[in-house]
């Protein structure tokens, strides 16, 4: 009985938190993510501050089901149809390059092994601007230039959790390297075919009923339920989360199922949970680090960030430079300063990082010590700065013409 009431005890106090933090945060225009992972430190110095134990189990099957869902339902879904091939280009080649490259220089420069380094690379590609997105909003910035940042973090999450799967298997002798291959197109498809079978399902049930409570019901079951799913059939969760409500955003606008007044309802529900998941998770950031680890390893953290900041930067501008000539898409130059900038890190870093304490590998303390510093280096330097980088780069948006489904297909 006392487990459960300090179970509850622990959530009540980080609930309590996150309405203290975030009012403050608006009433000093500070942004409320960073916030959240400062709190997060200080919780985990004050013993007398039960926090609840977010483990990277439950972060992935938990908060990052959610945060995903909630992004796939608010999306512009004509303009991410419309910059499809610019999104999945950073989110896949964008990935795979930055996997390579930092690989390549936490060997050369920080003495990790291929393995060690491998890993580095895959740890920290995924993006994770949700701290400068809130900014995007309030300060007006050109929504295509939000929708290539938020979509290009929606899918590379998904890519790198892949990859750190197949690599963690492949360390462990399970997979050959044609098994390898296999299982990586297995994982993508098969959370590709879940998640468009579920979302396509839940679609003809909520056409077929007008109960507001069943539609909303069958929301939180296809934004937990086909991440559970999925894994279960050993596919990306991740993926199948992505696709099914990206989907259902597209029926429900396209075919019905959801009257204007439901869909705003649903909306606002599901950017609430958004919410709640996007607090818990940055805070379960601020709660991970370690302050003695980062002092320890101050001056290699700040020489791959240096470099990681660089290598996005190219990434991007080398994108950019193939998406203009092929598939004539027009990344204007200070948007890729813009772009380059937004490549936070974020929880999906942390938990990935944490997954490979296990293995025992011998730089285990420095391999954390370096995703920490850039989660924290990230948002810290560039979170804070990013409102003065707007005005200076000018991305504030014009007019545009309201967006229609007429060439739009999925």
């Amino acid at each position: 009985m006392n487990g459960g009431l300090g179970q509850f005890d622990a959530v009540y106090n980080i609930l309590i938190l996150v309405v203290a933090i975030t009012l403050i945060a608006r009433q000093i225009n500070f942004p409320a993510t960073i916030a959240f992972i400062l709190a997060g430190l200080l919780a985990a110095s004050v013993p007398r501050i039960p926090i609840p134990h977010l483990s990277p189990e439950i972060f992935l099957t938990i908060l990052l089901p959610p945060i995903l869902f909630t992004e796939t339902l608010t999306t512009d879904i004509y303009g991410l149809i419309d910059d499809s091939d610019t999104i999945l280009s950073y989110a896949i080649a964008g990935t795979i390059l930055i996997t390579i490259s930092l690989s390549l220089v936490a060997k050369a420069a920080l003495g990790l092994s291929w393995l060690e380094s491998l890993i580095m690379g895959v740890v920290l590609a995924p993006t994770d601007p949700v701290s400068v997105i809130s900014t995007f909003k309030q300060m007006g910035v050109i929504k295509r230039f939000q929708l290539i940042v938020s979509g290009e973090s929606l899918f590379n999450d998904g890519v790198a959790i892949v990859a750190y799967t197949l690599i963690l298997r492949a360390v462990q002798g399970t997979l050959t390297p044609t098994e390898i291959l296999e299982t990586a197109i297995v994982s993508v498809l098969g959370g590709v075919v879940i998640g468009y079978i579920a979302g396509y399902l839940v679609h003809l049930v909520m056409c077929w009923t007008e109960d507001l409570y069943v539609k909303t019901l069958l929301t939180f079951i296809t934004g937990f339920g086909v991440f559970r799913l999925a894994e279960e059939f050993h596919t990306s969760g991740v993926i199948a989360v992505v696709i099914s409500g990206l989907l259902l955003n597209y029926r429900s606008k396209n075919y019905g199922g959801l009257p204007p007044e439901a869909e705003e309802a649903l909306l606002v529900i599901w950017e609430f949970v958004g919410f709640l998941a996007s607090s818990f998770a940055f805070i379960f950031i601020g709660v991970s680090l370690d302050l003695g680890l980062l002092r320890a390893y101050a001056l290699p953290i700040l020489a791959l960030g240096a470099a990681s900041l660089l290598l996005r930067h190219a990434m991007v501008v080398a994108i950019a430079w193939y998406l203009e000539r092929a598939r004539g898409k027009r990344i204007p130059y200070n948007w890729r300063y813009g772009m380059t900038w937004s490549g936070l890190k974020g929880a999906v870093s942390i938990v990935l990082v944490l997954g490979v304490t296990g293995l025992n590998l011998a730089q285990e303390e420095l391999m954390l010590a370096l995703t920490f510093g850039l989660v924290l280096l990230t948002n810290v330097v560039q979170g804070l700065t990013m409102p003065r980088l707007i005005r200076v780069l000018n991305l504030y948006s014009k007019p545009l013409e309201t967006r229609t489904p007429e060439n739009a297909s999925i």
